[in-house]
């Protein structure tokens, strides 16, 4: 393997990596493992023999595992909106508490739910809440309905 393509451009992903202060603080992200492995294998020469068979299965096993995990991670963030999507529409009709932007407590019936963005919007007392400012659930589904 040749490490100073490597280290240049580790250098490089590295660099644009830290533009995502979320994903730094959380570790190495997957675009930038994916960056350092591409970065690998392009500076590898496939006749110098410093490579072997294995070191390559295990590289593309690699590859392989984060494409998966990536699938894994985006289907339970789809469970996770279909979800709360799901519990803003049982909220119709029914008596909630929220907390508005300020922290005081809103109380009143859910009369609509809207969907944009990440999470469910419900509408109490005219006002549009996000479905996480979500404190309280008055009643059953069937008393109300």
């Amino acid at each position: 393997m040749v490490t100073t393509g490597i280290t240049g451009a580790a250098a490089a992903a590295g660099t644009q990596n830290r533009e995502n202060t979320a994903e730094s603080k959380s570790g190495m992200g997957s675009d930038l493992f994916l960056q350092l492995l591409v970065a690998q294998m392009r500076y590898q020469n496939p006749f110098s023999g410093e490579q072997d068979t294995g070191q390559m299965i295990t590289q593309m096993a690699l590859f392989t595992l984060l494409e998966q995990v990536i699938k894994v991670q985006q289907d339970l963030e789809n469970q996770g909106y279909a979800a709360a999507r799901s519990g803003a529409l049982s909220l119709l009709n029914r008596t909630v508490e929220l907390l508005d932007q300020e922290g005081a407590l809103i109380s009143g019936p859910v009369t609509a739910v809207s969907f944009r963005g990440a999470q469910p919007l419900l509408t109490v007392n005219g006002q549009e809440f996000p479905y996480a400012a979500l404190v309280k659930v008055e009643g059953r589904p069937d008393e109300n309905g």
